[in-house]
């Protein structure tokens, strides 16, 4: 979505056939070895995977969006109603854990190391891992002004027609 909002934003059209630029979803994993290959131009993705391309494939960042939001966790109002004082232990063991990654880098990249092997059937050496922890943020707050931006970005490309109520999807405990 940001790579289509970006490319459209500078005037390009975008398809997956046709247009002025080709925008084609890969899966992560897949991305080093068709740039290798080079049946693709330029991957717009995210870490540990721009870590690969630059340190496999010597490929440059041109853009970084170190603000953007990538995961964030989310539940349906039925859910919340019925289950309020469980998603409030869910929560907080959310919580517990990011800062328990904050406090444990090392034993966290470890971690995330065999559970990518275990995923995508790749491994990730500790130098990528190490390169790629500079660049990504752990935490457990998103901003309001953050989730408009996200959303006026998927508007723009088509994702979304209407404009959601944005306004109860953040709640604090």
């Amino acid at each position: 979505m940001a790579a289509r909002a970006w490319l459209a934003a500078g005037g390009l059209k975008i398809t997956q056939t046709g247009g002025d630029a080709h925008v084609l979803p890969t899966a992560n994993p897949d991305q080093l070895i068709l740039f290798k290959q080079k049946q693709v131009d330029a991957v717009w993705t995210v870490e540990p995977w721009v870590s690969s391309l630059e340190l496999e494939a010597h490929a440059r960042v041109l853009i970084e969006e170190p603000d953007a939001v990538t995961t964030v966790l989310v539940a349906g109002v039925r859910f919340l109603d019925a289950n309020r004082d469980q998603l409030r232990k869910f929560v907080a063991a959310h919580r517990e854990l990011t800062e328990w990654i904050k406090a444990n880098s090392g034993e966290a990249q470890r971690m995330i190391r065999e559970e990518l092997a275990a995923e995508t059937r790749t491994r990730a050496s500790t130098e990528l891992l190490e390169h790629a922890w500079k660049r990504i943020v752990v935490t457990d707050e998103v901003s309001r002004q953050t989730l408009d931006k996200f959303m006026a970005t998927a508007q723009s490309v088509g994702f979304f027609r209407g404009a959601p109520d944005l306004s109860r999807l953040i709640e604090k405990p």
